[in-house]
């Protein structure tokens, strides 16, 4: 029988998932549980040891002798303090030690109780992943503590072993001991590898799996990475792009089944039929490079109960963003899509690849549609369209600075002029420096530099523009809404402080910014005045502003209108099939 503690069956079940096989246990109390359920396990070897010091440099010697990972149990207070001697020996020596200290509840640290002290950090200079589990209450509890195990496990055996520490708080009562079995988890893993190869396992997944979605996040402009996903896209797999992966000229190759508006079509998804939210679900998910911005997108993957997650991340970090990772490649995009390449597989589910582009085109064929009748309308001077209307002038192979928070989602509707560099600060995705990000672009590349930015992100950055070697092909088209429209964008967020307190609402004005920066300036309070300056500020020899004055609530609309569009569009498709 084992602890009924979940954190404690989680990490003795991972500890035997990870092969780590030898234990040292220390005498205690406040550890009793995890000693009790790790001297229980068939799978691993226990050492009983009464003084903390003597028993980690005994782990020392079983590394050594062994060549493997080995764990310490130590219960709380001064008894971890005891194990520094042997951790800092362990981390010189680089070898992959795992110590696991019980201590007590969070809520009694720095009360004058027993044997408690500030164990989290104890051993931070001499560690190489530290965690402390969190009490489990829900699931997504369980996630993060499976997660958190999984992470100091998996850096214990690093390409640069080391110790870790896992500290466990724990709450009475302790000696609780009914669980006959521990359970299944979920086992994480990373492959390092300077020539990156697929192992066995990973090449069956991938040779079997027909419901498979590439997924690229943000990702610098590389012709070569666009060329190999290209042709892993011609492999028949699905792949959803968003304007930030830079792989948007994919969408023009006919033989590439590419999704470029995978927010929109799971828009539908909501009042669509169970069949037609299955056909879309994928078996296996492959991320690429940094941040997604579809919030809708990350809900959906999050919730599907079987789905396998695959990330490439050079430098083997470990974002389990959809809660299902499984392995992660510490590798380059490109070596990493040269293997899957490499690796082959048979055609994927064609029903799984039309249901994807299928719904793509129905997509893009309501966005067409919402446009013409709209072109004259109140609805067509809104911040959504206006967007459609410069990314179809902008001319083709410009750099584009999208800003936080709300041009990067309505850029995400309409398709890019060919050749379209993007850019955007979506590693926190704060609206502080957009403006300084993109003048930073157009010091360095060639043509003209496009910066799409709100009236918050352009005043809150406006100091970009305090200097005097401005560049000279930097165009800001600036969507003055006086707030921060994705505030009104927000379900559920009604408050009579929305505007003031909320949004930031304002009325400031860039003309007096332009003139005291030398910039040109231009200006548009109605559609016609829009579409007359646009052409201008987009051919403008020269650094320049276009502030565009367009009315929040107005704009709010127009956005969930368009959005609402798309989801008919999906609902109409499926009540037909």
């Amino acid at each position: 029988m084992y602890s009924d503690n979940e954190c404690i069956l989680q990490l003795v079940a991972l500890l035997c998932a990870h092969h780590v096989e030898h234990v040292v246990v220390c005498a205690g109390s406040r550890n009793a549980p995890l000693a009790h359920s790790l001297a229980s396990c068939p799978n691993l070897v226990t050492h009983p040891c009464v003084d903390e010091r003597s028993g980690a440099f005994e782990a020392i010697g079983l590394m050594q002798g062994l060549q493997r990972p080995v764990a310490l149990c130590v219960t709380s207070g001064s008894a971890l303090l005891d194990a520094a001697p042997a951790v800092a020996e362990a981390f010189y020596q680089e070898l992959p030690l795992v110590v696991i200290s019980a201590d007590r509840p969070q809520a009694w640290i720095d009360q004058r109780d027993g044997q408690t002290i500030r164990q989290p950090g104890s051993l931070h200079n001499f560690v190489r992943r530290e965690v402390s589990l969190p009490v489990i209450a829900s699931d997504e509890d369980r996630w993060y503590c499976n997660r958190l195990i999984n992470e100091a496990l998996l850096e214990a055996q690093a390409p640069v072993p080391g110790p870790v520490h896992i500290n466990v708080p724990l709450s009475e009562p302790l000696f609780s001991f009914a669980t006959p079995e521990l359970p299944a988890v979920r086992t994480m893993s990373r492959c390092f590898a300077g020539t990156m190869r697929l192992d066995d396992e990973a090449r069956a997944t991938w040779q079997k799996a027909g419901r498979i979605l590439v997924l690229p996040g943000q990702m610098l402009p590389n012709v070569r990475t666009t060329e190999l996903v290209r042709a892993l896209a011609r492999q028949h797999v699905v792949l959803a792009a968003e304007h930030l992966a830079n792989l948007s000229d994919l969408a023009s190759d006919p033989a590439c089944p590419v999704v470029t508006r995978a927010d929109l079509v799971l828009a539908g998804l909501a009042s669509a039929s169970r069949e037609e939210a299955e056909r879309l679900a994928p078996d296996l998910v492959v991320t690429l490079g940094g941040h997604i911005v579809s919030k809708r997108l990350k809900k959906y993957l999050r919730a599907l109960p079987h789905l396998v997650h695959w990330h490439v991340s050079s430098d083997g970090s470990m974002p389990d963003l959809f809660q299902h990772l499984e392995r992660v490649f510490a590798c380059p995009v490109p070596a990493f899509v040269q293997a899957l390449t490499d690796a082959g597989r048979s055609r994927g589910d064609a029903a799984f690849i039309s249901a994807w582009t299928g719904a793509n085109a129905r997509v893009g064929t309501a966005l067409e549609k919402a446009v013409a009748p709209n072109a004259q309308k109140e609805a067509a001077f809104s911040d959504v369209y206006l967007m459609q209307r410069f990314l179809a002038c902008m001319p083709e192979g410009a750099a584009l600075h999208l800003a936080n928070s709300s041009p990067v989602r309505t850029a995400q509707f309409w398709p890019l002029p060919g050749g379209t560099r993007v850019f955007c600060n979506r590693g926190v995705n704060g609206i502080d420096g957009s403006l300084s990000a993109a003048m930073g672009c157009a010091r360095v590349l060639n043509g003209p530099v496009f910066c799409c930015i709100g009236d918050l992100s352009f005043f809150y950055d406006v100091n970009a523009l305090w200097r005097e070697d401005l560049p000279g092909n930097l165009h800001i088209l600036l969507f003055n809404n006086q707030g921060g429209l994705i505030f009104r964008t927000l379900p559920g967020l009604a408050s009579p402080y929305l505007a003031s307190h909320i949004a930031g609402a304002n009325s400031l004005q860039a003309k007096a910014v332009a003139e005291n920066a030398h910039l040109a300036y231009f200006s548009a309070a109605t559609l016609q005045d829009f579409e007359r300056v646009l052409p201008l500020f987009c051919r403008h020899e020269g650094s320049c502003i276009l502030e565009v004055q367009t009315n929040p609530e107005l704009c709010a609309r127009a956005q969930q209108k368009l959005a609402a569009v798309c989801a008919q569009a999906a609902q109409a498709h499926a009540e037909r099939a």
